[in-house]
């Protein structure tokens, strides 16, 4: 009874010392999107766009799930985008639009985040392209060059969502196998670690 008792101590403090550490991580996920954020609104207040998109790719990046900062972030980024292409400053409205698809590619798990904003990124992103293109001599005519931006998007690498489903699993089993090992102190738990964690890498890699 008193030998489960103190394995059963060691797996709370196992499991403290796991969520502490998300814990640590998440919070200072949200200070460094806190502070990007502000610097990013800071350069929309004096004009300056390249700033502000930096900062604001920053906030992206540091992706927090439901963090209402990103959500501003991303909106600022897409009013920013609308207001330049207003203005036919293409260049920086391409900025805009590519800064919020690369990061939630970058972000992506089972599915992309804001997935359902993906189609109207790449509709932006193709048509000011296919402007350039056209303007550049690169392409006859804007529905040709349309067309092949778009076709170039469509064959980026989505997430898999099986390769994704595996990782999360294998993270899990990965855990779960530590906390085993220390309890039981077997070579058959400690070997199913390592086969966890290759696992888990290979399918974060793949997916």
């Amino acid at each position: 009874m008193a030998s489960l008792l103190h394995k059963s101590k060691i797996a709370a403090y196992i499991a403290i010392m796991v969520v502490s550490m998300l814990s640590i991580i998440v919070m200072r996920l949200l200070f460094d999107q806190w502070q990007s954020y502000n610097q990013g609104v800071n350069s929309l207040k004096k004009d300056n766009f390249k700033d502000a998109v930096m900062y604001f790719d920053h906030v992206l990046n540091a992706h927090v799930p439901f963090s209402p900062l990103e959500r501003r972030a991303k909106e600022n980024l897409m009013n920013l985008a609308m207001m330049l292409e207003n203005k036919n400053e293409h260049e920086l409205a391409l900025l805009c639009y590519e800064t919020i698809r690369s990061s939630r590619y970058l972000a992506r798990h089972f599915v992309v985040p804001d997935g359902r904003d993906i189609p109207l990124l790449n509709d932006r992103i193709a048509s000011i392209k296919a402007r350039l293109l056209v303007r550049d001599g690169m392409v006859s005519d804007f529905k040709k060059g349309y067309e092949q931006q778009i076709g170039i998007m469509k064959k980026d690498f989505s997430p898999s969502v099986a390769w994704s489903l595996l990782a999360v699993a294998s993270l899990f089993m990965y855990i779960g196998l530590v906390i085993v090992w220390i309890l039981k102190k077997r070579w058959v738990y400690f070997i199913g670690l390592i086969c966890a964690f290759i696992v888990w890498a290979a399918a974060l890699y793949l997916a």
